[in-house]
């Protein structure tokens, strides 16, 4: 832009004078040449735009990738970068520019349970029973009356853990008879809604019990761990119905009675355990 009004000043009717594109050239140290072609690109240009034309012709290429050539891509071949760019037929850094962009978005999909007819009726009145007050206002009970109560298996170990030491402290010395098959111990648990007061203090935590499914025998013969006779604290393998009954008469009743508030024991044993 400055050559070209250097080049208007030199000019008398749109025509320039005598030696000023040579005048032009030297003093702004450029070919001939290229004073020559903004001229005449100016007299061309209805706009008198004489910027250069290298943004959009300069450069390696951008590839273009269409919205509905992803869409005809099966789901199997989305699973990755590398196999959505070759299904695509283009590189991985286009496919993952196109991610940083947000053209293409990444799905976690989790697999859903088949659910048949009395599947979704069964759901759909157990939905219908949580309610409470008019059909026309309805509210969701409350549920501080309801103990919920599940089942967890937990590894005794891990194959590999983090510790931090001291300095001068040893490393722990950790064993066990197969690395490939660490026992596990099932935990039975007990969890409730928490209660508050008006000033919404915790008066009760909702925590009825952790009880895990183990034994404690003598044992039967001495060995380089310990001696005959002494108690060990065994694993139950199977947990079967029998013994869920049993943890939950011996030990989850029990707890219930032990820690539930008391305004609220009466009603709670007589129908919702």
């Amino acid at each position: 832009m400055s050559i070209y009004h250097e080049l208007l000043q030199k000019s008398v009717g749109g025509q320039l004078r005598k030696g000023a594109t040579n005048e032009v050239a030297s003093s702004n140290s450029v070919p001939i040449r290229t004073v020559q072609r903004i001229w005449k690109r100016a007299k061309e240009s209805e706009t008198r735009d004489v910027s250069h034309r290298k943004i959009k012709n300069c450069g390696r290429k951008r590839i273009s990738i269409d919205e509905n050539q992803i869409r005809e891509l099966p789901f199997s071949q989305r699973t990755n970068i590398r196999s959505l760019a070759f299904g695509l037929k283009t590189n991985p850094t286009s496919v993952f520019r196109l991610i940083k962009s947000g053209l293409i978005r990444c799905n976690s999909n989790a697999i859903k349970p088949l659910l048949k007819e009395e599947n979704k009726i069964s759901r759909l009145e157990f939905c219908l029973s949580m309610l409470e007050g008019t059909p026309h206002d309805p509210m969701f009970k409350s549920m501080h009356n309801i103990i919920h109560i599940d089942e967890k298996w937990f590894y005794m170990t891990k194959k590999s853990e983090k510790y931090y030491l001291l300095p001068d402290e040893d490393e722990p010395y950790r064993t066990c008879k197969s690395k490939n098959f660490i026992a596990k111990i099932m935990f039975l648990v007990a969890q409730t809604r928490p209660r508050f007061d008006a000033g919404e203090n915790e008066t009760f935590s909702g925590k009825i019990g952790v009880f895990p499914f183990v034994t404690h025998e003598p044992a039967q013969r001495s060995s380089i761990n310990r001696v005959a006779g002494t108690m060990v604290t065994k694993a139950i393998t199977s947990v079967k119905r029998d013994v869920v009954r049993s943890f939950l008469i011996d030990k989850v009743l029990p707890a219930i009675r032990e820690k539930w508030p008391r305004d609220d024991l009466k009603s709670t044993t007589q129908g919702h355990i």
